[in-house]
């Protein structure tokens, strides 16, 4: 059960050395093992190699997933869990026989200290080696899709007792997310879809001084895929560096939804219209925040 899973994943990622633990585990199970060590800052990628036509990225966004002045998985932690937790059921579906058609990287990382950048109500937790270079570690360039996930708590407009996905980023256009993904999480939830309300000032960089409600798609200006967020909320507005508030619910729910997304995927979904964006791009042009993609 996924369920399961999940409290495994929080029971080594909760431990004083994770990497040690997460490599362990899946020491000999993974197509593609990396551990990459920036700093102070430990990534771990994985590649669970399907042999599909498509690849997609499950991206664990954080700053980190413990800091020194606190005793445990701070809030932050939870791109690093669902990330984690979908990698796991990948490979425990795999020991019972049941292969996905689908090619899925999987990036998180697994720091155990942050630093603070400014913002509203709450400072941002970024890596220590900088949003910038975190991100372009990050992105898998041959992803065709990437599933953003990312603790966004720390706001006063998506305020729900559950996570909340955004539409599609894809070419500077924020497009529909297809009802297919809809029904996905309306099944995996049993409630109404929750949506994170982006502005064009989520689309820009970081260091832009306009309003971001996380950098929740932020990868999308290191990628030429469709991106859709993932974001694990709160009723309340609680900063990523807090212990104590994992929501074991919403991060199984989390964890289901990209799992039943690279099952929609490898039966030949796709997550937006194409047809859409074509009209776009006819009528209004190439989008001008086209020109703040980074080089990758």
């Amino acid at each position: 059960m996924m369920s399961k899973t999940l409290m495994e994943v929080i029971d080594l990622l909760e431990s004083k050395d994770p990497v040690d633990k997460v490599r362990e585990r899946l020491k000999g199970k993974v197509d593609e093992y990396e551990e990459k060590q920036l700093g102070e800052v430990t990534y771990i990628k994985c590649l669970y190699r399907g042999r599909g036509k498509d690849r997609v990225e499950v991206l664990g966004r954080l700053g980190a997933i413990q800091v020194r002045q606190e005793k445990g998985l701070v809030s932050d932690a939870d791109g690093a869990i669902v990330s984690l937790t979908v990698l796991f059921e990948l490979l425990n579906l795999r020991e019972k026989g049941v292969e996905l058609n689908v090619d899925v990287s999987f990036v998180t990382n697994i720091s155990l200290d942050a630093k603070l950048i400014p913002h509203r109500p709450f400072n941002f937790m970024v890596p220590l080696i900088g949003l910038d270079e975190a991100l372009r570690e990050e992105v898998d360039r041959e992803a065709n899709l990437i599933l953003s996930i990312d603790s966004t708590k720390g706001n006063r407009i998506a305020k729900y007792d559950d996570f909340a996905i955004t539409h599609v980023i894809k070419d500077g256009y924020i497009l529909k997310v297809k009802d297919e993904l809809v029904d996905i999480y309306n099944r995996v939830t049993g409630h109404e879809v929750y949506f994170v309300p982006l502005t064009t000032g989520d689309l820009t960089p970081m260091e832009y001084n306009v309003y971001h409600i996380s950098t929740l798609v932020s990868p999308w200006l290191y990628s030429n895929s469709p991106l859709i967020g993932i974001a694990t909320v709160s009723k309340q507005v609680v900063p990523g560096y807090v212990t104590g508030v994992q929501d074991v619910e919403m991060l199984e729910h989390a964890s289901r939804f990209c799992l039943e997304v690279l099952k929609y995927v490898e039966k030949g979904g796709t997550v937006y219209e194409e047809s859409e964006l074509k009209e776009l791009k006819e009528k209004l042009g190439e989008s001008s925040l086209m020109r703040l993609k980074r080089n990758f």
